[in-house]
Parts: C-alpha cells; sequence; structure tokens
C-alpha cells in the first residue's frame, strides 16, 4: 500500500504519561488524594440529587475489591457489570481493577441469549447487576455457565432470587471492610505492581454486521486517549456533566474516565425521559451525546417555533439568520464586529438565551460522537451559541480518533487527528488508524486481529472518508455497507440516511439498492408531526398504518424526501419508499445502542417490503 495513498495525517506526540499514574486506579488515587471531600458524582434519590465524594469512591472501590478477593477472585478474572449508569457502576469497575480483574461491560438491552454468549465467550466469573430484572436475566443463563461463581445485585430483590452464589453488593463491601490481613496486602501489591500494558476491559462490540467480537482495551489504551483529548478539548475541573449515554459503550466510558481525570462531577440521570427535568436541575456545562439527542432537541424547538405566534416565528427567523451570519465569522476565525455584533447580542437576549436555558443555562460546550452527526443540525446549534465538537473513533481504537476544535472547527468533518494518533486514507478509500489507541485484539480471535491489524500496526477502521485539502477527516460510510446499484454506481447510504433524518417530517429513514436499479427506502416518519399535519388536514384514520396508505401523507413525505436529497447525483435520489409504523429500535435488534442502523438485520426483517419497491 503506498504510503500516502489518497492522504494522510500525521498528529505530534502526545503528553508523556506520568509514571505514577500508569492504570486508571492508580490514576484515580491521585485525584482521589487531591480532592478529598469535594463531590465526584451525584445521583437522584427519592427527588434528592444525593453527593458522592472522592473519599467515599476510593473508599467503595476498595471494598470492592477486597470483597472480590475474600470471594477467592484471581488476578486476569472477568467480571461482567449489567446495569445502568450509577455509583455503583464506578465502585464495582475501578474495584475490579484494584484486584487488577478484567471489566466486561453489558448493555441493559442485551437478550438474555446474547447476554449468555458473551458472559460465555469471556468466561466471566462474576456479574454485578442493578436490579432485580437484570438478576433474573442472569439466572436464566447461569446454568449454561460453569465459569460463573457470583451475581452481585445493586438495589434490593426478592427473597426468592437469593440462591448460592447470589449476594448484594452492600454484603460484597461489608466483606471487604471485614477482610483479613492478607486480603489487604494482595489489593496493595495488585495496585502498586499492575502496570498499562495490562488489559483493562474486554468491550464487546454492539455489531451492525455478525457476532459481537470482544476488544480488549488496556490501560494504557484509555490513559493515552484521554491525554491526548485533553489537549485538544478544553475541560475543567469545574466542568459537571450529565451522564446518560450506556457506560457499557466505548465513548460514555472514556467521558467517564476523562471526567475523573480532569477531577469534574458526574451527575446520572434518572433515564432518557427525564433528560431534560435532569438537565435544568443539573444544569451541566458540558454534555456528552449521541446525534440523536441533538436531533431530537432541534425538532423540539421548532415545533415550538411553529405552534408561536406569527410574531415569535418572525423573530426566530431573524435570529437565526444573524445567529448563522455570527457563525461563519467565528468559523472563519474572527470576532463579530460592528453592527453585526450588536445584532447578535438582540438575537441573544430575544430567541437564543431562551434557547440556552433548555440546557440548564450553563452549558459550554456540546461533543458528539458514536454516529454522524448531521451538518444542519451542527450550524444551528452553533447560530444560537452551543457548540457542538464532532469526533470520530471506534470501540478498537479506545476510542477518539479525530476530533473538531473549539480553534478548528469545520461541520460536516469530524475533525482532525487528536495528538498521538496517525490517519492514513488507503486506495480504496478506507479510513486506517495508528497509534498507542489502538486495542491489543479481538478476545480469543487471534485471526480477526491479524486481519485488523497490519505488520506496521495499521488499524483497519471499515470506514470510508477522505481527508480535505486543511486536514479535516470526512467519513463516507462502512465499507461493508456501501450499496453498488445494477448500473455499477457506488452510494452511500448513511449520506442519503442523515439527509432524511434531518427533515421535521422524518425520524429514521434506512436506504437500500445493493445490486438493484436504483435506490430506494424504509422511512419512518415523526409520527407526532405527521398526526399533527393530519389533524390540520382533516384526514380520517384509525391507526398509523392508515397514515402510511393515506396518499396526502405519502404525497407529503414524498416532497419532503426529493427536497431533503435535492444536492444529490440522480443515482443516489430516493425513487421509492415504504412507510414504517414504528421506529427501528434496539429492542427488536435494529440498530445498536448508540442508534445505529443494524442494516443486515433490518434489512432480513423488512426484506418483503423491500422488495416489492422493486415489482
Amino acid at each position: 500500500m503506498p504510503e500516502n495513498a489518497g492522504g494522510r495525517l500525521n498528529a505530534g506526540s502526545a503528553s508523556a504519561p506520568r509514571q505514577q499514574e500508569d492504570t486508571l486506579v492508580k490514576m484515580v488515587d491521585v485525584r482521589a488524594e487531591r480532592y478529598g471531600d469535594r463531590t465526584v458524582m451525584e445521583r437522584k434519590r427519592d427527588g434528592i440529587w444525593q453527593a458522592v465524594s472522592w473519599r467515599d469512591l476510593s473508599r467503595s472501590y476498595r471494598e470492592v475489591a477486597r470483597g472480590l478477593l475474600t470471594l477467592g477472585l484471581e488476578k486476569g478474572d472477568r467480571m461482567a457489570i449489567l446495569s445502568e449508569n450509577r455509583p455503583e457502576w464506578a465502585f464495582a469497575d475501578l474495584g475490579c481493577f484494584a484486584m487488577e480483574g478484567v471489566v466486561v461491560p453489558l448493555y441493559w438491552t442485551l437478550t438474555p441469549a446474547q447476554v449468555e454468549y458473551i458472559l460465555r465467550d469471556c468466561s466471566a466469573r462474576v456479574v454485578f447487576v442493578s436490579n432485580a430484572q437484570y438478576l433474573d436475566t442472569v439466572l436464566k443463563v447461569k446454568p449454561g455457565l460453569p465459569e460463573l461463581k457470583y451475581v452481585i445485585y445493586f438495589d434490593p430483590v426478592p427473597a426468592d432470587r437469593l440462591e448460592d452464589g447470589v449476594l448484594s453488593m452492600e454484603e460484597l463491601m461489608q466483606m471487604g471492610r471485614d477482610a483479613p490481613p492478607e486480603a489487604w496486602e494482595t489489593m496493595g501489591r495488585c495496585i502498586a505492581e499492575a502496570c498499562g500494558k495490562d488489559l483493562a476491559t474486554i468491550i464487546y462490540t454492539s455489531g451492525t454486521t455478525g457476532e459481537p467480537k470482544g476488544v480488549m482495551i488496556s490501560h494504557d489504551n484509555f490513559l493515552s486517549n484521554l491525554r491526548s483529548v485533553l489537549e485538544v478539548i478544553d475541560v475543567k475541573d469545574t466542568d459537571i456533566c450529565l451522564s446518560f449515554l450506556p457506560l457499557s459503550h466505548v465513548f460514555e466510558r472514556i467521558a467517564y474516565y476523562l471526567w475523573l481525570y480532569i477531577g469534574g462531577t458526574i451527575a446520572y440521570a434518572e433515564s432518557i425521559d427525564n433528560l431534560m427535568d435532569n438537565m435544568a436541575e443539573v444544569r451541566p456545562t458540558i454534555l456528552v451525546s449521541v446525534p440523536r439527542i441533538y436531533e431530537k432537541a432541534y425538532g423540539r424547538i421548532l415545533d415550538r417555533v411553529r405552534d408561536g405566534s406569527l410574531l415569535a416565528r418572525l423573530i426566530f427567523v431573524w435570529s437565526l439568520g444573524v445567529g448563522r451570519k455570527v457563525s461563519t465569522c467565528i468559523q472563519g476565525g474572527s470576532v463579530p464586529q460592528g453592527w453585526l455584533a450588536v445584532r447578535q447580542r438582540i438575537a441573544d437576549r430575544l430567541v437564543f438565551s431562551k434557547l440556552r436555558e433548555r440546557f440548564g443555562g450553563r452549558i459550554r460546550l456540546m461533543i458528539s460522537g458514536g454516529a454522524p452527526l448531521s451538518k444542519v443540525i451542527a450550524e444551528f446549534f452553533h447560530a444560537a451559541g452551543l457548540t457542538i465538537l464532532e469526533g470520530y473513533g471506534l470501540t478498537e481504537t479506545s476510542p477518539v480518533i479525530t476530533a473538531n476544535r473549539l480553534d478548528r472547527l469545520r461541520f460536516g468533518s469530524v475533525g482532525i487527528t487528536i495528538p498521538g494518533v496517525e490517519v492514513r486514507i488507503a486506495e480504496d478509500g478506507e479510513i486506517l488508524t495508528r497509534g498507542p489507541h489502538v486495542m491489543m485484539g479481538y478476545y480469543n480471535l487471534p485471526q480477526e486481529t491479524e486481519e485488523a491489524i497490519d505488520g506496521e500496526g495499521w488499524f483497519y477502521t471499515g470506514d470510508i472518508g477522505f481527508v480535505d485539502e486543511d486536514g479535516f477527516l470526512h467519513i463516507t460510510d462502512r465499507k461493508k455497507a456501501i450499496i453498488v446499484t445494477a448500473g455499477g454506481k457506488n452510494v452511500a447510504p448513511a449520506a442519503i440516511e442523515n439527509a432524511l433524518s434531518a427533515d421535521k417530517f422524518i425520524s429514521q429513514a434506512f436506504a437500500y439498492g445493493d445490486g438493484r436499479k436504483y435506490i430506494s427506502a424504509l422511512i419512518v416518519p415523526d409520527w407526532e408531526r405527521v398526526e399533527s399535519y393530519a389533524k390540520e388536514h382533516k384526514i380520517q384514520y384509525s391507526t398509523l398504518k392508515d397514515l402510511c396508505q393515506d396518499k396526502v401523507i405519502v404525497d407529503l413525505i414524498q416532497k419532503r424526501v426529493d427536497a431533503a436529497l435535492v444536492d444529490m447525483s440522480s443515482f443516489e435520489q430516493v425513487k421509492r419508499f415504504k412507510l414504517l409504523d414504528r421506529e427501528f429500535s434496539q429492542e427488536a435488534g435494529e440498530v445498536t445502542p448508540t442508534l445505529k442502523l443494524k442494516r443486515k438485520e433490518i434489512t432480513q426483517r423488512f426484506w418483503q417490503d423491500l422488495d416489492s419497491l422493486y415489482d
């Protein structure tokens, strides 16, 4: 492969790691000593936000570590966590590290069969679960898992679930408090002797195609990545974030370690449904999210504007126009001056300050990852004074490869390489990366590891993209997702899907057409807006399926599709589509936890619908 095939990015070296902080536990220990009784985590219980101090965190994960050692767990044992985000997740995670265990996070949306597959594949000895529901999931598959010895639950569970090997987190921590001297000595030795090259975690990819693979990530992988990120994104120990993405995903995991690294505060959201209420209560300064949350917020804002008075709509449109001019000015490296600066202050007072208040009023930075972010939405929020920095990475890269920065920002791109990371574009357009962020390999899959990482250390991401003249990386699509039409045209479905889902009447879109004469799509309308439209136009219907067949609604979506794709080539146009009455969901196995479409599953499940579009 040519050294500069299609483009290459080289970054400078990241800061040299501090020797005393070469593992995640040592890093946290230094912060706990520094911050003491200062709050590191908050959670809401019985309507009240409760604080966890750095001292509490340090004491708790040490008790977990000694408790595990007392149970007979050893260095290298795999320990899974099946739980929503909460302080106990961190106690279990860091407690495993403190006795040199390996953490295996599990998505709480997994089916029992998927949980069983992962626990068997990694030979897990312990599973931490948060409640009775997840305990039942594990107990259902436990008979087929001879290696699994203990299940430890966080919240109280019914007495009939308490069989041998099932104990509470409090019981485990009490064992840690009462542990014999040798357990204390062993834990101290484990913490001291552990080093950066040690395996920290096995994260199973959510898998848009095929079975999930266990990605092995070391302490060095995580620490080098978060240090590099902190060289390009300004985060302070006074910042507070609202944690709501699953900690089982590497994106939220690196954010959690980053907050521990800088000494900030993590507030755990009650749920996605309570997200906006929690945001108003916590008033975070930095928001880490997948694009779907920003898309929904964008849609709600437009709905409020649409439902407002004519004067309010005119003020909003004027303010947005001013905001876009300010955004263009800032992107060009300038500061608004003169009459533009005056109009900016007026627009901010009339519209944008109220918009920011919906996010708590203190947001100074938004970060997006896990899936492509619509350029339209990024530009909208920037015009409103809320900057979204989009980055790019994978589980296998711990995860960050590139990121936009406040001083180097290009919407529609995923930014430039972070320090210490290299990116190269192969002849076929695939993105390759090399550096300390690249995983140790796939667990128990040496052949797949060899195929993914070549002899020179380049990891093959499976994504297609290009580097522009200013060094910004642009993602086109997944290599395996590229559609080749019957006419031999290569079509990136993600570009079509992102354009369609940016429309206010469209919630989700799935583009299809491999080996076919033209591109078709499955479209999930934004049913709240479509039903409102139906009522305005006095359309009679009983169910959403009725609306899927209604000519007025189909014509409406057709016009929206045509408008969304107006700038695309003729072979990228969606010639036919079918409306669906429900969203693609994690529960149905159609999207990943970061809401990326699982193309294989959707194609198989909706095969008849897709095939009918070519009759």
